[in-house]
Protein backbone atom coordinates (compact mmCIF):
# COMPACT_ATOMS: atom_id res chain seq x y z
CA UNK A 1 0.00 0.00 0.00
CA UNK A 2 2.68 2.49 0.48
CA UNK A 3 3.97 2.37 -3.19
CA UNK A 4 0.61 2.58 -3.87
CA UNK A 5 0.12 5.95 -2.35
CA UNK A 6 3.97 6.95 -2.98
CA UNK A 7 2.59 6.66 -6.53
CA UNK A 8 -0.29 8.82 -6.27
CA UNK A 9 1.68 11.49 -3.82
CA UNK A 10 4.20 11.50 -6.56
CA UNK A 11 1.57 12.53 -9.26
CA UNK A 12 0.30 15.63 -7.33
CA UNK A 13 3.92 16.55 -6.16
CA UNK A 14 4.58 16.60 -9.95
CA UNK A 15 1.90 19.29 -10.35
CA UNK A 16 4.99 21.60 -8.65
CA UNK A 17 7.43 21.04 -11.75
CA UNK A 18 7.26 22.63 -15.32
CA UNK A 19 8.83 21.78 -18.56
CA UNK A 20 10.38 24.82 -18.28
CA UNK A 21 12.76 26.48 -15.62
CA UNK A 22 11.79 27.27 -11.80
CA UNK A 23 12.40 31.21 -12.08
CA UNK A 24 10.07 31.20 -15.58
CA UNK A 25 6.67 33.21 -15.31
CA UNK A 26 3.60 31.16 -15.48
CA UNK A 27 2.40 33.59 -18.17
CA UNK A 28 5.17 32.06 -20.44
CA UNK A 29 3.50 28.93 -21.09
CA UNK A 30 6.14 26.68 -23.56
CA UNK A 31 4.92 23.77 -24.93
CA UNK A 32 5.81 20.17 -23.48
CA UNK A 33 6.37 18.60 -26.33
CA UNK A 34 9.49 17.25 -26.68
CA UNK A 35 10.06 14.94 -30.11
CA UNK A 36 11.15 10.77 -29.54
CA UNK A 37 15.05 12.06 -30.94
CA UNK A 38 15.60 14.74 -27.77
CA UNK A 39 18.35 13.65 -26.19
CA UNK A 40 19.00 14.93 -22.33
CA UNK A 41 22.30 12.41 -20.95
CA UNK A 42 25.12 15.16 -20.39
CA UNK A 43 28.33 13.96 -18.50
CA UNK A 44 27.86 17.54 -16.82
CA UNK A 45 25.16 17.43 -13.76
CA UNK A 46 26.41 20.89 -13.16
CA UNK A 47 25.28 22.05 -16.70
CA UNK A 48 22.62 24.06 -18.63
CA UNK A 49 20.63 20.76 -19.40
CA UNK A 50 20.70 19.72 -15.45
CA UNK A 51 17.39 20.93 -15.05
CA UNK A 52 16.24 19.15 -17.95
CA UNK A 53 17.81 15.98 -16.60
CA UNK A 54 16.03 16.17 -13.11
CA UNK A 55 12.43 16.65 -14.50
CA UNK A 56 13.23 13.76 -17.01
CA UNK A 57 14.46 11.40 -14.31
CA UNK A 58 11.53 12.77 -11.72
CA UNK A 59 8.56 12.03 -14.40
CA UNK A 60 10.07 8.46 -15.54
CA UNK A 61 10.46 7.75 -11.86
CA UNK A 62 6.84 8.51 -11.48
CA UNK A 63 5.88 6.41 -14.33
CA UNK A 64 7.50 3.60 -13.49
CA UNK A 65 6.66 3.29 -10.06
CA UNK A 66 2.42 3.93 -11.32
CA UNK A 67 3.47 0.91 -14.47
CA UNK A 68 5.33 -1.23 -12.38
CA UNK A 69 3.14 -1.68 -9.01
CA UNK A 70 0.09 -1.46 -11.30
CA UNK A 71 -1.64 1.25 -9.27
CA UNK A 72 -3.89 2.68 -12.60
CA UNK A 73 -4.65 0.47 -15.16
CA UNK A 74 -4.58 2.85 -17.79
CA UNK A 75 -4.03 6.78 -17.28
CA UNK A 76 -5.36 9.19 -20.32
CA UNK A 77 -2.19 11.50 -20.62
CA UNK A 78 -4.74 14.44 -22.28
CA UNK A 79 -6.67 14.75 -18.56
CA UNK A 80 -3.27 14.24 -16.84
CA UNK A 81 -1.64 16.78 -18.52
CA UNK A 82 -5.24 18.75 -18.04
CA UNK A 83 -4.87 18.42 -14.32
CA UNK A 84 -0.95 19.83 -14.47
CA UNK A 85 -1.55 22.52 -16.66
CA UNK A 86 -5.14 23.38 -14.34
CA UNK A 87 -2.82 23.11 -10.92
CA UNK A 88 0.51 24.75 -12.23
CA UNK A 89 -0.87 28.07 -14.70
CA UNK A 90 -4.55 28.05 -13.09
CA UNK A 91 -4.48 27.15 -9.16
CA UNK A 92 -8.07 25.50 -10.24
CA UNK A 93 -9.82 21.99 -10.09
CA UNK A 94 -12.58 20.22 -12.04
CA UNK A 95 -13.49 17.91 -9.44
CA UNK A 96 -15.01 18.78 -6.31
CA UNK A 97 -13.72 17.69 -2.89
CA UNK A 98 -16.02 15.12 -2.67
CA UNK A 99 -15.60 13.84 -6.46
CA UNK A 100 -11.93 13.76 -5.42
CA UNK A 101 -12.35 11.83 -2.13
CA UNK A 102 -14.25 9.12 -3.67
CA UNK A 103 -11.35 8.48 -6.91
CA UNK A 104 -9.22 8.06 -4.13
CA UNK A 105 -11.04 5.63 -2.12
CA UNK A 106 -11.59 3.91 -5.43
CA UNK A 107 -7.74 3.52 -6.40
CA UNK A 108 -6.78 2.60 -2.45
CA UNK A 109 -9.28 -0.15 -2.80
CA UNK A 110 -8.77 -1.33 -5.40
CA UNK A 111 -4.89 -1.53 -4.81
CA UNK A 112 -5.74 -3.25 -2.17
CA UNK A 113 -7.40 -5.76 -3.58
CA UNK A 114 -4.66 -6.55 -6.15
CA UNK A 115 -1.92 -6.84 -3.06
CA UNK A 116 -4.40 -9.66 -1.37
CA UNK A 117 -4.55 -11.21 -4.94
CA UNK A 118 -0.98 -11.56 -5.06
CA UNK A 119 -0.44 -11.85 -1.20
CA UNK A 120 -3.08 -15.06 -2.29
CA UNK A 121 -0.50 -16.92 -4.89
CA UNK A 122 2.83 -16.25 -2.71
CA UNK A 123 1.48 -18.35 0.31
CA UNK A 124 -0.65 -20.90 -1.67
CA UNK A 125 2.00 -23.53 -0.18
CA UNK A 126 1.03 -22.58 3.60
CA UNK A 127 -3.05 -23.46 2.83
CA UNK A 128 -2.54 -26.61 0.60
CA UNK A 129 0.42 -27.83 3.53
CA UNK A 130 -2.29 -26.87 6.16
CA UNK A 131 -4.83 -28.93 4.15
CA UNK A 132 -2.20 -32.19 4.20
CA UNK A 133 -1.83 -31.49 7.94
CA UNK A 134 -5.97 -31.83 8.63
CA UNK A 135 -6.34 -34.70 6.53
CA UNK A 136 -3.48 -36.50 8.84
CA UNK A 137 -5.18 -35.62 12.38
CA UNK A 138 -8.99 -37.35 11.22
CA UNK A 139 -6.98 -40.42 11.47
CA UNK A 140 -5.55 -39.86 14.97
CA UNK A 141 -9.08 -41.29 17.19
CA UNK A 142 -7.77 -38.94 20.13
CA UNK A 143 -8.55 -35.67 17.76
CA UNK A 144 -11.97 -34.76 17.12
CA UNK A 145 -13.85 -31.91 14.70
CA UNK A 146 -16.30 -29.82 14.77
CA UNK A 147 -18.43 -28.39 11.63
CA UNK A 148 -16.39 -25.43 11.07
CA UNK A 149 -13.00 -27.60 10.63
CA UNK A 150 -11.67 -26.71 14.02
CA UNK A 151 -10.24 -30.12 15.44
CA UNK A 152 -9.56 -30.23 19.15
CA UNK A 153 -8.42 -32.78 21.72
CA UNK A 154 -9.83 -31.93 25.69
CA UNK A 155 -7.01 -33.26 28.24
CA UNK A 156 -9.05 -31.72 30.86
CA UNK A 157 -12.96 -30.68 30.64
CA UNK A 158 -12.37 -28.86 33.99
CA UNK A 159 -14.71 -28.45 36.97
CA UNK A 160 -15.94 -24.81 36.47
CA UNK A 161 -18.29 -22.37 34.57
CA UNK A 162 -18.26 -22.81 30.82
CA UNK A 163 -17.10 -19.50 28.87
CA UNK A 164 -19.68 -17.99 26.68
CA UNK A 165 -18.73 -16.09 23.34
CA UNK A 166 -19.03 -12.92 25.12
CA UNK A 167 -17.41 -13.39 28.11
CA UNK A 168 -13.73 -11.97 29.03
CA UNK A 169 -11.35 -15.38 30.37
CA UNK A 170 -8.29 -15.51 31.63
CA UNK A 171 -5.61 -18.59 30.59
CA UNK A 172 -2.49 -19.27 30.14
CA UNK A 173 -1.49 -20.54 26.14
CA UNK A 174 1.03 -22.15 23.94
CA UNK A 175 0.96 -21.03 20.03
CA UNK A 176 2.87 -23.24 17.54
CA UNK A 177 2.85 -23.14 13.77
CA UNK A 178 2.00 -26.82 12.05
CA UNK A 179 5.95 -27.73 11.82
CA UNK A 180 6.33 -27.46 15.74
CA UNK A 181 7.71 -24.10 15.91
CA UNK A 182 6.45 -22.23 18.96
CA UNK A 183 5.58 -18.80 17.93
CA UNK A 184 4.00 -17.78 21.34
CA UNK A 185 3.34 -18.20 24.91
CA UNK A 186 2.43 -17.24 28.12
CA UNK A 187 3.34 -20.12 30.29
CA UNK A 188 6.42 -18.21 31.56
CA UNK A 189 4.11 -15.03 33.01
CA UNK A 190 3.71 -14.94 36.32
CA UNK A 191 0.23 -14.09 35.66
CA UNK A 192 -2.43 -16.04 33.29
CA UNK A 193 -3.72 -13.24 29.99
CA UNK A 194 -6.98 -11.89 30.07
CA UNK A 195 -9.20 -11.68 26.63
CA UNK A 196 -12.46 -11.34 25.63
CA UNK A 197 -13.78 -14.39 23.16
CA UNK A 198 -15.83 -12.02 20.59
CA UNK A 199 -12.01 -10.60 19.98
CA UNK A 200 -10.17 -13.05 19.46
CA UNK A 201 -9.67 -15.35 16.02
CA UNK A 202 -12.66 -17.79 15.38
CA UNK A 203 -11.13 -20.80 16.20
CA UNK A 204 -10.47 -19.67 19.71
CA UNK A 205 -13.48 -18.22 20.32
CA UNK A 206 -15.30 -21.90 19.12
CA UNK A 207 -12.86 -23.92 21.22
CA UNK A 208 -12.86 -22.61 24.20
CA UNK A 209 -16.29 -23.13 24.89
CA UNK A 210 -15.67 -26.59 25.25
CA UNK A 211 -13.91 -26.82 28.38
CA UNK A 212 -14.91 -24.98 31.38
CA UNK A 213 -12.39 -23.27 34.54
CA UNK A 214 -10.11 -25.52 35.10
CA UNK A 215 -9.52 -27.23 31.86
CA UNK A 216 -7.35 -27.46 29.17
CA UNK A 217 -7.23 -28.34 25.51
CA UNK A 218 -5.64 -28.76 22.31
CA UNK A 219 -6.83 -26.60 19.33
CA UNK A 220 -5.82 -27.77 15.62
CA UNK A 221 -7.19 -24.26 13.82
CA UNK A 222 -7.56 -24.05 9.96
CA UNK A 223 -6.26 -20.94 8.72
CA UNK A 224 -9.36 -19.75 7.84
CA UNK A 225 -10.74 -19.63 11.24
CA UNK A 226 -6.97 -17.87 12.40
CA UNK A 227 -5.58 -15.17 10.89
CA UNK A 228 -6.34 -16.19 7.32
CA UNK A 229 -5.10 -14.32 3.78
CA UNK A 230 -4.08 -11.57 6.69
CA UNK A 231 -1.75 -13.37 9.06
CA UNK A 232 0.49 -11.94 11.66
CA UNK A 233 3.13 -10.46 10.88
CA UNK A 234 6.21 -10.87 11.64
CA UNK A 235 6.02 -14.77 13.11
CA UNK A 236 2.96 -16.11 11.44
CA UNK A 237 2.62 -15.61 7.59
CA UNK A 238 -1.12 -15.42 5.33
CA UNK A 239 -2.83 -18.84 5.10
CA UNK A 240 -1.24 -20.50 8.30
CA UNK A 241 -2.76 -23.04 10.05
CA UNK A 242 -2.39 -23.10 14.08
CA UNK A 243 -1.69 -25.16 17.03
CA UNK A 244 -3.00 -23.79 20.60
CA UNK A 245 -2.37 -25.22 23.96
CA UNK A 246 -4.95 -23.42 25.90
CA UNK A 247 -5.21 -23.69 29.65
CA UNK A 248 -8.58 -21.91 30.77
CA UNK A 249 -8.02 -20.50 33.97
CA UNK A 250 -10.89 -18.44 34.88
CA UNK A 251 -14.45 -16.93 33.12
CA UNK A 252 -14.82 -13.80 34.17
CA UNK A 253 -17.54 -10.83 33.67
CA UNK A 254 -17.83 -9.10 30.08
CA UNK A 255 -16.80 -6.00 31.54
CA UNK A 256 -13.34 -6.60 32.31
CA UNK A 257 -11.46 -8.27 29.24
CA UNK A 258 -8.35 -7.06 27.63
CA UNK A 259 -7.75 -8.81 24.67
CA UNK A 260 -4.04 -9.64 25.12
CA UNK A 261 -3.54 -12.90 24.09
CA UNK A 262 -2.39 -14.05 20.40
CA UNK A 263 -6.21 -14.30 18.80
CA UNK A 264 -6.68 -10.44 19.80
CA UNK A 265 -7.07 -8.06 17.06
CA UNK A 266 -8.54 -10.59 14.55
CA UNK A 267 -11.52 -8.13 13.58
CA UNK A 268 -9.56 -5.19 13.36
Amino acid sequence: MKYFLYSLVSIFAITAISCQSFSAKKANKKSCSVSKETTIENSRLDSATNFKQYSYFIGHNIASDIKNKGSIDSLDLKYFHLAFNDVYYNDTNRLSTERSQEILKHLTDSMRERQIEAQAEQFLPNKISGKEFFSTLKSNDSIKFTPSGLAYKINRVGYGAFPKESDNVSVFYEGKLIDGTIFDSSYGNQKPVQLNLSGVIEGWTEGLQLISEGGEIELYIPEYLAYGIQGKAPKIEPYSSLIFKIELVQVQSAHRGHNHGPGAGHHH
